[in-house]
């Protein structure tokens, strides 16, 4: 509503209709027949890829399901066979216990730099308990989702000075059943600029290590 204000400035209404907003056009976008995969993302500042100043995000069908997406699939499909648990699940279980990486943490998400960070300042949000799907979030879910996600933001918008940075979501595609997955979103800053190494080995440079940002990220209040 405001041509300007961004997540940051946002009150913790605002953001909960916004991810009302996701999950009425995944249901509805979800029920057409070519649609796989649905990617839901944002774009904050030039770097970041913004096309336009007015804060906006972005939903886009495909038949296909995105490579990244296929190969955290097939590693959860192999842990459920061999442990019978989720493979996220389990490393939340680690996370909490180490506490070294946790951000914040509410009733039913935790925020962590990840332990193999793509990024400096990389930041993961992700429920406590196993869901499999983002759309079938309910109204509990999507208020503290939305208080983890705000609080997430402004530690950025303070600690790094409202750097440019992408969000996306993801979640179990939409052409069939994935109990073995949990849903996610991803905040990476863009803070850093790939070079040579970055495009000829498909690796990243992380410079932060997720233990220093996460501490850094925790002190900002």
């Amino acid at each position: 509503r405001d041509h300007y204000k961004h997540f940051a400035l946002m009150e913790i209404s605002q953001i909960k209709e916004i991810f009302d907003a996701y999950q009425q056009r995944y249901k509805d976008l979800a029920q057409k027949k070519f649609v796989n995969y649905i990617s839901i993302f944002h774009n904050h500042g030039v770097e970041a890829g913004a096309s336009q100043p007015h804060p906006h995000s972005q939903i886009i069908t495909s038949p296909l399901v995105d490579g990244d997406l296929l190969h955290a699939l097939n590693d959860a499909k192999d842990y459920w066979k061999e442990k019978h648990v989720c493979l996220n699940c389990e490393m939340n279980v680690w996370e909490e216990r180490e506490k070294k990486r946790i951000v914040c943490i509410n009733d039913r998400f935790i925020a962590l730099c990840p332990f193999a960070s793509k990024a400096a300042f990389e930041v993961v949000i992700t429920p406590r308990h196993h869901q499999a799907r983002f759309e079938e979030i309910d109204e509990k879910d999507k208020w503290e989702l939305a208080q983890i996600f705000s609080d997430v933001i402004k530690r950025l918008y303070k600690g790094l000075q409202n750097p440019p940075y992408n969000f996306y979501i993801h979640t179990s595609p939409n052409d069939g059943n994935y109990p073995f997955y949990h849903w996610h979103i991803t905040i990476i800053p863009r803070i850093g600029y790939m070079g040579g190494f970055e495009f000829g080995t498909k690796m990243e440079i992380v410079v932060v290590a997720p233990e220093d940002a996460a501490q850094y990220l925790r002190e900002q209040n």
